[in-house]
């Protein structure tokens, strides 16, 4: 082979790869596997392309343009983090190492160090950063991150929420793919680390979650599995969910949509109840940055909420000065709040929300949750297409995560009438989570939005007010407002905003009218009828002043 790879290598590694099963029974994905390995063993890697691959690999037609498919990318990002689930495994134990570098399609293979002295591959953060360069502006990527070549320093994770995954019981052959594709939603939330009770390297490491798991046939092609995480301080159940999935090809893709996403989400909701009351003087960065963070649970709709979600972000950046995470939150809280509520629409706090923006960026730019903290402050400061390009982004680090994948859908439909395909999809992404999944207040609200800009403003505002029942900020509360009034309930849409008084202090229906929507609009040819309806808000609630 010209790269220099012996070839039994090569083929000892593929063949541990499917024994590991972090493929899954996904046959595509290990031809593709064995694709990019194999030309880049060759000397073949610099012709790895998304057109080439997609006809090769993926059987595409030639007028392919993978600009409009994007299963090259997507398949790519799956396959990247079940790699990283692999050199996580007991079944990581071969001589050749391969890497899939973010950004591009063309693998590094490399021959692993076995000398008894030689440092373990980093867990669950491990491989290899290489350089990026993303061009972040007005509606692309500005800015330059250079990344060190090299495996990175250990990681601490005595910092982290350590959720200890419990080998599956049942059908051994279901068992072992559930926990694979387990595995493989939570290890991408770089503020967890998974603990395994077989492997020798987590021994003494105290886990805050359990996440255990059943899986049993229900007949020849389903399965049902029932999957619980457990306080392992307290012994309590924090979340449980039962789900039958159709055994198939992408089996593994699906048990990772349904449970390993909202196991991740609740987890990380379930560390925060676990660290409220603490000092947050003796909290360390990150454990602050779980505390600022939106997360979907607990929270609370008020300004001193969010000034103090502020407060403990710069809290983190006095500990740390260089912790993207901190920046991003940062990000997205002043830039929330300079769009929504009249006293803090300030030239200074709108500079200071693009500062930390650019700075989350340049620390931390291959973090999924803090490119979506700044895409979500992009959006509130009424840069949609920016917003739009870099939830896509995300999605290229994190092919799994939900949220940026719903918002990635509706966000180009901020202030246009959205097709009724668009529509449909939101609706089923809705339709997919559990009943008790605390994000459905947001995905409820943009739905009832889509709806109010087709002109259904019933239909909007009885989804509006489904929402409520769950959660309520400013631009949920509002747009209820505008529905009620649209719909000729001025008195029922003033109260609405009246009884925000005591949680929003001077909250402005005039402000929406003249600032918030009229920002979000600015990108939209249709802006005038969108800010409209609010104006009409804002004369009713003056003429009851």
């Amino acid at each position: 082979m010209t790269s220099g790879m012996p070839e039994d290598a090569v083929a000892a590694y593929l063949e541990r790869v499917a024994d590991s099963r972090v493929l899954g029974r996904s046959k595509r994905r290990m031809r593709l596997l064995e694709y990019l390995v194999t030309a880049e063993a060759n000397g073949e890697g610099e012709n790895l392309k998304a057109y080439s691959i997609g006809l090769d690999v993926f059987d595409k037609p030639d007028d392919f343009d993978p600009s409009i498919d994007s299963i090259v990318r997507v398949e790519i990002g799956r396959l990247r983090s079940a790699l990283a689930t692999f050199e996580d495994s007991k079944f990581a134990d071969t001589q050749l190492v391969v890497d899939i570098p973010v950004g591009t399609y063309r693998p590094e293979l490399s021959l692993r160090d076995t000398s008894a002295d030689a440092p373990r591959r980093v867990k669950r953060k491990g491989g290899r950063v290489v350089a990026l360069v993303a061009l972040v502006s007005w509606g692309l990527v500005m800015g330059v991150w250079l990344y060190l070549h090299g495996p990175r320093d250990e990681i601490p994770t005595d910092n982290h929420v350590k959720i200890e995954l419990r080998p599956i019981e049942g059908d051994a052959d279901a068992a072992a793919r559930i926990g694979a594709a387990l595995r493989g939603g939570l290890v991408r939330n770089q503020s967890l680390t998974i603990l395994s009770p077989d492997d020798p390297s987590d021994t003494g490491l105290a886990p805050d979650f359990e996440l255990r798991g059943l899986v049993r046939a229900v007949d020849a092609s389903h399965y049902r599995v029932d999957a619980e995480l457990i306080n392992a301080a307290t012994n309590r159940v924090v979340w449980t969910r039962s789900h039958v999935f159709e055994d198939g090809p992408e089996f593994e893709d699906r048990v990772m949509a349904v449970l390993g996403n909202e196991v991740r989400q609740r987890a990380f909701g379930a560390s925060r109840v676990a660290l409220e009351g603490r000092d947050p003087q003796t909290l360390t960065p990150e454990q602050l940055f779980i505390m600022a963070t939106w997360v979907p649970g607990r929270a609370m709709n008020s300004i001193a909420w969010e000034q103090e979600r502020i407060a403990l972000a710069r809290l983190a950046l006095e500990k740390d000065p260089d912790f993207g995470a901190a920046h991003a939150v940062l990000a997205d809280k002043l830039a929330f709040l300079a769009n929504v509520y009249g006293p803090a629409d300030t030239p200074e706090q709108r500079a200071a929300a693009e500062m930390h923006a650019r700075r989350a960026l340049e620390l931390a730019a291959l973090d999924p949750e803090v490119v979506f903290a700044v895409a979500q402050s992009k959006w509130h400061s009424g840069n949609i297409a920016e917003s739009h390009l870099l939830m896509q982004r995300v999605l290229e680090l994190d092919p799994g995560h939900d949220l940026a994948r719903f918002l990635e859908l509706v966000i180009p439909y901020t202030c246009r009438v959205p097709p009724g395909n668009v529509l449909q999809q939101a609706i089923e992404f809705d339709d997919r989570l559990a009943g008790d999944n605390p994000i459905r207040w947001l995905t409820l609200s943009w739905i009832a939005w889509l709806h109010a800009h087709r002109g259904d403003y019933e239909i909007a505002l009885n989804i509006e007010r489904r929402s409520a029942l769950i959660f309520e900020f400013p631009y949920t509360f509002m747009r209820h407002a505008m529905l009620l009034q649209r719909l000729g309930r001025t008195e029922a849409a003033v109260a609405v905003i009246e009884r925000q008084d005591a949680n929003w202090p001077g909250i402005s229906a005039d402000h929406f009218a003249r600032v918030t929507v009229p920002r979000l609009c600015q990108e939209s040819p249709l802006a005038a009828e969108f800010v409209a309806a609010y104006e009409a808000l804002g004369d009713a609630m003056a003429a009851r002043q």
